[in-house]
């Protein structure tokens, strides 16, 4: 059951993503200057892939041990949350600057996340410490896009 719950809560969560994020938001993110290490948009897709497994799996362990209201369960969805509500600011605000500085408290409840999912289920915590050793890559990126689209993209459509 907890298998059940854990891919319910996130697929609820990729919904949600999805509808902040707007309208084609990978058509908005070629439109923009990017650095030459930038993922390509496949790239993207890898990740966000992998980061959806990677909560989905922690969050049914999580649950198995320690229910729903566990301080580790309750952590990994508020991260499926918060990570949307980036794609919001990024995608639908296009504010690259609000979308650099939100990722320092997110990079902080991730982990937190893994810390807490850690104390109990140590496959869970490393899967989440993954996501954590890739997080200094979108602190890079996101700064990037800052500082190389001032000016905003060629587009400025919501």
């Amino acid at each position: 059951m907890s298998w059940v719950v854990a891919i319910g809560i996130a697929a609820a969560c990729a919904a949600l993503e999805a509808l902040l994020s707007g309208r084609a938001p990978f058509k908005f993110l070629q439109t923009l200057k990017q650095p030459s290490w930038a993922l390509p948009i496949w790239g993207w897709m890898a990740v966000g892939g992998l980061f959806y497994v990677v909560m989905t799996v922690s969050l049914a362990r999580t649950l198995e041990v320690g229910g729903v209201s566990s301080l580790p369960a309750i952590l990994i969805v508020l991260v499926l949350l918060t990570d949307g509500f980036w794609n919001f600011l990024l995608f639908r605000l296009r504010r690259f600057d609000w979308a650099y500085w939100y990722l320092f408290p997110y990079a902080l409840l991730v982990i937190l996340a893994c810390l807490a999912t850690f104390s109990v289920d140590a496959v869970s915590g490393a899967l989440i410490a993954l996501y954590v050793v890739f997080l200094p890559y979108d602190f890079a990126w996101a700064r990037a896009l800052q500082l190389m689209n001032r000016s905003g993209p060629a587009s400025s459509s919501i």
